[in-house]
């Protein structure tokens, strides 16, 4: 160790003290730190991945803040972001560094959410997006989160059931053919003397 202002650091390999990584990360706690790393090793993992239309892009979100309070919101958001305008950022799932669980939304979670807010069907090709989830999936189970797929919220799932058969519509749809019928009857029994 050197005295009189310049100081060695033992044991902090490719430390740069300059760097605005390396000050961040002295700014950071512990777990905003542990999900810093979290985001970039996952983004790093899958930085490759894009989905049509709208060449979304995968990504974990990082801490906004030095601090997650002691871990207590550590929630990161898993989003798929588009390269081509138009097309809204989808948040996907998330994980959560302090109790190791992640949650991704399946295909018709996204599409009934979308469906509720915007009044159309989501624009995101069902292929890719399933295998990007076996895929994030795979990478977060791999790093330790217990990883659960969640459908569509009960609320959006029952607006989405068709309407049941039977009753009013069948009853209308019935009258209309035993009118029809009475009608050509009358007519047949009128022109067929």
């Amino acid at each position: 160790m050197a005295l009189g202002g310049n100081c060695t650091c033992v044991g902090t390999a490719g430390y740069d003290p300059g760097s605005a990584m390396s000050r961040r990360a002295a700014l950071q706690t512990y777990h905003a730190l542990q999900a810093s790393e979290l985001a970039a090793a996952v983004n790093e993992a899958l930085k490759k991945v894009r989905l049509r239309p709208g060449e979304y892009a995968a990504e974990l979100t990082e801490p906004e803040g030095p601090s997650t309070a002691g871990g207590l919101q550590s929630m990161q958001h898993v989003r798929l972001v588009p390269r081509v305008a138009g097309h809204p950022t989808l948040v996907v799932g998330h994980a959560d560094q302090g109790d190791k669980k992640a949650e991704l939304r399946t295909f018709d979670h996204l599409d009934a959410v979308h469906r509720q807010r915007f009044k159309r069907p989501l624009e995101l090709d069902r292929k890719q997006y399933e295998d990007f989830l076996t895929l994030a999936r795979g990478l977060l189970e791999a790093l330790h989160f217990r990883t659960t797929l969640v459908g569509p919220p009960a609320e959006l799932a029952e607006n989405e059931r068709p309407a049941p058969s039977g009753g009013m519509s069948a009853l209308v749809l019935g009258s209309i053919v035993v009118g029809l019928a009475l009608v050509g009857l009358g007519f047949w029994m009128l022109f067929a003397r």
